[in-house]
This record gives C-alpha cells, sequence and structure tokens, in this order.
C-alpha cells in the first residue's frame, strides 16, 4: 500500500492529476492554487528548498480535508454555462435594442409597396406581383 502524503501549497501552484472522464474538464490538468490542500502519493517536501523564499509545501498531518478541485471545477463550468444562458432582458439584440419591428409589407397591397419604393428611391420592376415586390424591398433595404 503507497503511503498518502497531505500537503498545503503556500507559494505559486502545483499540478497533479488530471480531471475524470465524464467531468466537463476531463483530461485537463489539475491545478493546485496558494492555499489548497490536494492529497498525493508523492512526498512533496522535496520541493521545498531553503532559501529567503521559504517552502512551497507545508505537510499536514491532522484531519483537514483535500480541496475537491473536481467539484469546483463542476460547479464554475456550471455558473459559466449559466452566465451565457441568463436572459438579462436585452434580448438578442443588445442592450439597450429594441427588436426590429415588423414591417408589415406582407399585408401592403402592390400599389402600396410601388408607392413605398419610389418613396424610398427605388424602382420596382414592371411586371412584379406582391410577393417580388416585398422580397425586392426588403433586399433593398438589407443592402443600405
Amino acid at each position: 500500500m503507497t503511503k498518502r502524503f497531505k500537503f498545503r501549497v503556500l507559494r505559486g501552484n502545483h499540478s497533479e492529476g488530471k480531471y475524470p472522464d465524464g467531468h466537463p474538464w476531463a483530461g485537463r490538468s489539475i491545478v493546485y492554487e496558494i492555499g489548497e490542500v490536494l492529497e498525493t502519493d508523492n512526498n512533496l517536501a522535496r520541493f521545498n528548498a531553503p532559501g529567503p523564499i521559504g517552502p512551497k509545501f507545508q505537510r499536514l498531518y491532522d484531519a483537514t480535508p483535500a480541496t475537491d478541485k473536481a467539484a469546483q471545477a463542476a460547479e464554475l463550468e456550471r455558473q459559466c454555462r449559466e452566465a451565457q444562458d441568463y436572459d438579462d432582458g436585452n434580448g438578442p439584440f443588445g442592450p439597450g435594442q429594441p427588436p426590429p419591428a415588423s414591417d408589415d409589407l406582407d399585408a401592403m397591397s402592390l400599389q402600396d409597396l410601388r408607392r413605398l419604393a419610389k418613396e424610398g428611391g427605388m424602382t420596382l420592376p414592371v411586371n412584379c406581383n406582391q410577393a417580388d415586390a416585398v422580397k425586392f424591398i426588403r433586399e433593398a433595404a438589407a443592402v443600405a
């Protein structure tokens, strides 16, 4: 049986292991930041070099629970997804932008469409029907 060590990261960070299959971040390295506790088979005390900066890891002998990085990452992923799907009331057109008003062109007669086109500086083809006129006006408005 391998011995399990428990360490708290005191400076920098430490990467150990990968997120498990089925996790939103599966395959990514698990990174422990300052203050987090990890449980490992490796004796990380060997990285504690003497010097003015001090040790990188603190060995723990008490019942301090290890940081549950998988649960933290899953919660962060859930929060990100929730933020992306959040409806702030502005709709898909951005803040303060009302949705485009319905142009009601489909309800207009061909004569009204010709008048509208003329007012807009457009000339409808002579032999067009109501559907062609609506299509022509919408395409011209989209280009402008």
